[in-house]
């Protein structure tokens, strides 16, 4: 093709025929501008749809890691409500009126109540690899974005509360299990088969009447249902993120 146009150059200009060979020579480079301007177009819509056809598996990847994530989030919360009724109700606090209050506590429940403390968060692995892989801006979708900051936020300020609690706990509560009560009763709880018939018995009610140590688990019981806020503040923002998701997902089929 290139010797075809070259052998017409050759020959206008033989012919004297500059003014053609001119219009010839403008023309052929119009047309091989055309050319680089339409492999360009073509390269750039390859890579476009590259990004969409990454972008979709990103969306994709992250709607099941939030789906996983809400589950986590929703059992974590159920954990601290049993937390905040076993404080409640060895407190004697229990605002339903309908239940009766124990004769006894027993060791499993005070245990319960005293020692539990949860301080996972829901795993968001997927968001994390986007963020240190740079791979955020591949998502177009900007109300995503923003959810994503309002995630990162929600989780912090979960992290900030969970700190804290943790730090008054091993503080605090751990001093009141160590001197307060006989722990070895306790233990039974996690293994079973120890015996504990020898054990001085606790009486949880005597000691609940020491107001160092109402005051400890009232302050646990506050804690907790600021653990309990924070949490449910952070289910929004993933069951929000997995709406978005979901819609932006369907709109690209």
């Amino acid at each position: 093709m290139i010797k075809f146009f070259r052998k017409i150059r050759i020959n206008l200009l033989s012919e004297g025929k500059t003014g053609r060979y001119l219009k010839y020579a403008i023309g052929e480079i119009i047309l091989v501008v055309i050319g680089i301007l339409i492999a360009l177009q073509i390269n750039n819509w390859n890579e476009n749809r590259k990004d969409t056809i990454e972008e979709q598996a990103i969306l994709e990847s992250l709607f099941l890691n939030l789906s996983l994530a809400k589950k986590q989030s929703e059992l974590l919360i159920s954990e601290e409500n049993t937390l905040k009724e076993r404080l409640t109700q060895i407190l004697g606090i229990n605002s339903k009126q309908s239940e009766i209050p124990l004769k006894t506590i027993p060791d499993s429940i005070f245990k319960s109540a005293a020692w539990d403390l949860q301080s996972d968060q829901p795993t968001f692995n997927g968001y994390n690899n986007l963020k240190n892989t740079n791979k955020l801006s591949l998502i177009k979708n900007t109300k995503i974005i923003e959810k994503l900051t309002d995630l990162e936020f929600r989780l912090n300020k979960l992290n900030d509360i969970l700190e804290d609690r943790l730090s008054v706990h091993q503080i605090r509560i751990d001093d009141l299990l160590e001197n307060n009560i006989n722990f070895i009763p306790l233990v039974k709880t996690n293994i079973p088969t120890i015996n504990i018939e020898n054990e001085p018995k606790n009486n949880y009610y005597q000691i609940l009447e020491i107001q160092r140590v109402r005051n400890l688990l009232g302050m646990k019981l506050t804690f907790t249902q600021d653990v309990i806020d924070r949490r449910h503040d952070l289910d929004l923002e993933i069951q929000n993120l997995i709406n978005l998701i979901a819609l932006e997902l369907e709109n690209e089929k």
